[in-house]
């Protein structure tokens, strides 16, 4: 009778202790680790790799160039050299020869080197928003991983609840067949569902190191410390403000926002470069001591003569991009905005099987097991039928689980769209200037 009080106890709390899904592993002396402190070292890992503020500061510096003057040239030479006769190759005799020394301008025109300062002010901008991206995508893999490490552990938990009373049902089984109450199809049946109960154990282990290791590749060695409690699954607000249209915060929409202003910042630099520009050059010349010395100013231009085949194409390839760029943008934003409303439907969708679950599944599958362990203690159950109760129990459970870690996923993708602020998240166009 000891020992069928034993496999009374353990039947009954495996369920309900399996069900309630345990909220963290036994507690250690390392430091646990949340969900927040997870996003900053994320983020703070990112900021050579994924974050990488180099493009922008390159940007930033070719602004600043763009916007001066080309480097006026020097030139030197030695013009109208006799090569024949009396005076040939002398430098002083003939009244021609002249030794030049003369320095080169182009005076770009100051609405051009606006244009293409601004060119390259929109290409840091467009770079400081793909940054933004790289952010964001880095949270939510890091958070995606926390989450996928908090759950294989809830579910080592679970599984390692249903091992003690499975072991104490065969015990009991062996014990019947051996005084001749039972059969040996218990006794199997029994070690059937141990194995089974092992493959599981041993396919999340597995689960568990793989979730380690991909935490690891975000948070570097703090993903071997404990984790924390996990965050409740709200309805993110921010979620809620997106679903009404206020979709410029998100960072691949802002990216291609950005993409639109560079490709119409080219527009501008390719209508600029069809005006062409003066040059101006000032030469002295120096002759023999017989003659007077030479001062020349020249003065040169491009000229348009072929405008509908050059500067207009390349004006009409530009505004062609800046159409494509717009285009995308627009594709984004649907895509952003069907994404945003199917995520968060189905968030809320999954709240209400999860309410389902707490106040009716899971109740119905610990009264079922109830039920099986009564009518085996009457006499008018078998005890695989007890086992067989409890593992229906805990696969229901198990459901459960794996339904609120899908959840959690959406929570994460709905709640980490737009990145949380750190000192990555700061533009690097600012410290450029």
């Amino acid at each position: 009778m000891l020992f069928l009080r034993h496999l009374t106890v353990a039947l009954l709390s495996a369920p309900a202790v399996g069900l309630a899904a345990p909220q963290g592993a036994p507690a250690q002396s390392a430091p646990s680790l949340s969900l927040e402190e997870t996003v900053a070292i994320a983020s703070a890992h990112a900021g050579d790799a994924e974050s990488s503020r180099g493009a922008v500061e390159a940007a930033m510096q070719m602004a600043v160039a763009a916007g001066q003057l080309p480097d006026p040239v020097l030139k030197l030479g030695i013009n109208n050299v006799p090569v024949n006769g009396s005076d040939q190759f002398s430098l002083s005799r003939d009244s021609m020869t002249m030794r030049s020394v003369s320095v080169v301008q182009e005076f770009t025109r100051a609405d051009k080197r606006r244009a293409r300062a601004a060119r390259f002010e929109a290409e840091a901008a467009a770079a400081e928003a793909q940054r933004a991206v790289g952010l964001a995508g880095v949270q939510r893999n890091a958070v995606s991983a926390w989450l996928d490490r908090w759950y294989a552990e809830q579910a080592g938990v679970l599984l390692g609840h249903h091992s003690h009373p499975l072991e104490l049902a065969l015990q009991a089984a062996s014990a019947a067949y051996r005084s001749g109450r039972g059969s040996r199809a218990d006794v199997l049946a029994m070690e059937l569902e141990i194995q089974k109960l092992h493959d599981r154990q041993d396919e999340n282990r597995a689960a568990l190191a793989t979730a380690t290791l991909n935490l690891e590749r975000w948070v570097g060695a703090a993903a071997r410390r404990p984790l924390s409690s996990r965050p409740p699954l709200e309805v993110p607000q921010g979620a809620l403000q997106l679903a009404q249209g206020q979709f410029d915060v998100v960072p691949e929409l802002s990216a291609a926002q950005r993409d639109v202003a560079l490709a119409e910042s080219e527009i501008q630099v390719a209508r600029e470069a069809a005006k062409p520009d003066v040059t101006v050059e000032l030469m002295y010349s120096q002759r023999g001591s017989a003659y007077s010395n030479m001062g020349s100013l020249n003065v040169s231009f491009p000229v348009p003569w072929d405008r509908g085949n050059r500067q207009d194409r390349d004006i009409s390839a530009r505004l062609a991009q800046a159409n494509e760029a717009r285009a995308r943008l627009e594709v984004i934003r649907r895509n952003t905005q069907a994404m945003v409303g199917a995520r968060l439907a189905e968030l809320q969708r999954n709240h209400e099987r999860l309410r389902r679950y707490d106040e009716k599944t899971l109740p119905l599958a610990r009264a079922q097991t109830d039920a099986a362990l009564t009518a085996y203690r009457a006499n008018t159950g078998a005890l695989l039928a007890v086992a067989e109760a409890n593992h229906r129990a805990i696969d229901t459970a198990m459901d459960r689980l794996l339904l609120e870690a899908k959840t959690a996923k959406l929570w994460a993708e709905l709640n980490y769209l737009v990145p949380l602020p750190t000192a990555q998240s700061e533009p690097a166009m600012k410290e450029a200037k």
